[in-house]
């Protein structure tokens, strides 16, 4: 159970603004001396989106040296136990429904067929039976997303790494080395790192495949854009796309809000590239996700705000790496009711 305090209608918001007054405190002041998001104070607890916990209450009685006596007198306000599970959330911002858009893809090819005939391969390649795809597949999109995210395509030999940080093992171990047997017959010798987990290979086919084929450049990535194989008008091409590249260079994580503790989701990613940032935004607007955009140097970000778009993206788009299903099930029993509709990761 938590406590909260319940003050009639505009008598919270005469409180917050009165204390404010009172302390001769900015809103960034008075924030800091409760140690509280300055959003969550000014918008969400001063015009009464949720109601007001018990625990701020007291720090305000501290600063202002008055007893909370007085202020539940004054204020005719009273202070109510509740299970936050039951009704959290139904008068904060992140509560009031958002009405996505329409899917709606602007591309216009429909598929793509790879001529692989003129790949020369390597007598290692031969003895290793690689295989290189003939045609795009959800599985080689999600694979290019990988690559894009986590993947480095060296430009002085045929040389190709994929590494990702250490606590995701298990994405590596029990997805990408099934993935990749799948889609080329590679057994990857996926192992630990100084800093990283994951696997280096030297092949040419499957290098040249990589940067002949799909068009994936060697070197750094500053930038870089998305490969023109991956854009057609096809929803599962560019939701797999979309999961391999947020899986490795993007996070699912919630923010402390309306005074509760890991509540308000966040689906975010960030590139040094402008152009990659531009694209990624625009095949999400297609999807009907509305991200935002920002800029922190030396990057691009773009945020995905709110349970409306964590229900979307988890029903469309969804995970494959352990990480982020492991979070959305933390959060889900956490808060069972806001996630009812939000898949697990993989059930996309």
């Amino acid at each position: 159970m938590e406590k909260r305090v319940i003050f009639p209608k505009g008598k919270q918001k005469d409180f917050i603004s009165n204390s404010k007054m009172e302390l001769k405190l900015t809103w960034p002041e008075l924030s800091k001396e409760l140690d509280i998001n300055r959003n969550t104070l000014e918008k969400s607890y001063r015009y009464e989106y949720c109601n007001f916990p018990y625990k701020l209450l007291t720090k305000i009685c501290k600063l202002r040296d008055i007893s909370e006596n007085k202020i539940l007198n004054n204020y005719k306000a009273k202070i109510v136990d509740f299970d936050p599970l039951e009704i959290i959330g139904r008068n904060a911002f992140g509560e009031k429904r958002t009405k996505l858009s329409d899917i709606k893809i602007i591309f216009n090819s429909k598929s793509q067929i790879f001529d692989t005939s003129e790949i020369k391969i390597s007598r290692y390649d031969k003895e290793k039976e690689l295989k290189l795809p003939r045609k795009l597949t959800p599985e080689l999109a999600e694979e290019i997303g990988i690559s894009i995210g986590d993947g480095f395509l060296s430009n002085k030999r045929y040389e190709y790494r994929l590494k990702g940080n250490k606590n995701e093992k298990d994405y590596y171990d029990s997805f990408i080395k099934l993935l990749y047997k799948k889609l080329f017959n590679l057994d990857l010798n996926i192992k630990e790192y100084e800093n990283t987990y994951g696997f280096e290979i030297a092949s040419k086919g499957f290098w040249t495949f990589k940067n002949k084929v799909l068009k994936i450049p060697s070197g750094r990535k500053d930038n870089i854009n998305i490969p023109d194989v991956v854009k057609i008008n096809n929803i599962k091409i560019l939701t797999s796309f979309i999961r391999g590249l947020f899986d490795t260079d993007g996070s699912v994580s919630f923010l402390n809000r309306y005074g509760y503790n890991k509540y308000y989701p966040r689906i975010s990613i960030a590139f040094k590239s402008k152009n990659l940032i531009v694209e990624v935004m625009e095949i999400l607007q297609m999807l009907g996700l509305e991200p935002k955009i920002s800029k922190k140097e030396p990057y691009w970000q773009i945020y995905l705000n709110g349970y409306d778009r964590l229900e979307k993206y988890s029903n469309l788009i969804g995970w494959s790496n352990p990480k982020n299903i492991n979070k959305v099930l933390k959060w889900k029993k956490q808060y069972p009711k806001l996630g009812e509709k939000v898949l697990n990761g993989g059930d996309s």
